[in-house]
């Protein structure tokens, strides 16, 4: 009797080897097939008319200076007012943007020329915003002697920290996205103004004039933190969305210029870090002080509270108000040194909380 010839394989046959040698590949494949591989050409002309050259580039030039200064008067007394509306206001104005995003295209397609305008540009906007900031805390901003008392809009800007880095990749990858994009560049106004760049560098000149070095190169960190960020994350995005070198000899170029734009990230993150840390030690000693005067005096209110980390040990100043007589400031310096857990060095202003009800006829 004839068998029929079989065309079943063990399961551990070569069908399934391949099978299995051939998952990377298909993963591989899809990816490829997700990703354009060129960018339209609307999406090309989007990038290219974000940076004039010819004839247009002058007019250009001036138009940028103009919004340029304008962004930073109003960031300037927005941030000397204290008003948060007012410097989102000088963000909507601020056009930095447009060549941060055009070193970002020139990046992943190794235009060195592009490349080349889009830094020249930056570095005059950044130059004029400061000098803006700077004049106008000349004429506006009075004299501060204590950091404590600069407007809150601008001391925000003068301790960045990881938050803010976070902040900026995010925004430069939205930008990335919506920039080759005309249907959605109305959300652009968004990204301006979830990434300050102008309000920074307004911020740099105020405080320089006021003579406050290390606020002034705090916040110039701030700019270039979100400077390098958005480069970084808007070319990433734009890479994947199909831009890339022209030439053969351009993939080398583009990978050393990849390489320096994520070095930059990584060296401003690295302040960056140790301002958070900072930030998570003060609240860290801040809630030590505030629990061990609850203990210390169950009645008493803190009024005013400075607590600064120098070294290894805490620097507190304390004014209380409460009822009847003060336990000994020794004690609560011993509460705050087993709490925080490190040396403390405690001044008290201890106030009775006195109340008078009279009428006068």
């Amino acid at each position: 009797m004839a068998t029929e010839p079989t065309t079943d394989q063990p399961a551990d046959g070569p069908a399934a080897a391949t099978g299995s040698m051939t998952a990377l590949g298909t993963i591989a494949q899809w990816v490829d097939s997700v990703l354009p591989a060129e960018p339209t050409a609307d999406a090309r002309d989007a990038i290219d008319e974000l940076i004039p050259t010819g004839d247009g580039q002058r007019e250009y030039v001036f138009r940028f200076s103009a919004l340029i200064c304008l962004s930073a008067w109003i960031a300037s007394f927005g941030l000397l007012a204290d008003s948060g509306a007012v410097v989102i206001g000088a963000m909507l104005v601020a056009p930095l943007m447009t060549p941060i995003m055009g070193a970002a295209a020139a990046v992943v397609t190794a235009d060195n020329r592009r490349l080349l305008r889009a830094m020249i540009i930056i570095a005059l906007g950044t130059t004029l915003a400061i000098a803006v900031g700077w004049a106008t805390s000349l004429i506006a901003g009075g004299s501060v002697i204590d950091v404590r008392a600069l407007p809150g809009e601008i001391r925000g800007r003068t301790f960045p920290g990881l938050l803010d880095l976070g902040v900026a990749i995010s925004a430069g990858a939205a930008a990335g996205y919506i920039q080759p994009r005309r249907s959605a560049i109305a959300a652009l106004p968004g990204v301006g103004i979830a990434v300050a760049l102008v309000p920074p560098l307004a911020t740099v000149g105020i405080t320089a004039e006021l003579g406050l070095g290390e606020e002034s190169r705090n916040a110039f960190l701030l700019y270039l933190t979100n400077l390098a960020a958005i480069i970084f994350a808007a070319g990433l995005v734009l890479l994947l969305s199909g831009f890339r070198p022209h030439q053969r000899h351009g993939r080398g170029a583009l990978r050393k210029r990849l390489f320096v734009t994520t070095l930059a990230v990584l060296v401003v993150a690295i302040p960056l870090f140790r301002h958070t840390r900072s930030v998570i030690r003060d609240l860290r000693l801040e809630s030590a002080v505030v629990q061990s005067v609850e203990v210390w005096d169950p009645d008493a209110r803190i009024v005013e509270i400075r607590a600064d980390i120098a070294g290894d040990e805490a620097d507190i100043e304390l004014v209380i108000v409460s009822q009847g007589e003060a336990e000994p400031a020794w004690a609560l310096a011993e509460l705050i040194r087993d709490r925080f857990d490190g040396p403390v060095a405690l001044s008290v202003l201890y106030q009775g909380d006195e109340h008078f009800v009279v009428n006068a006829r």
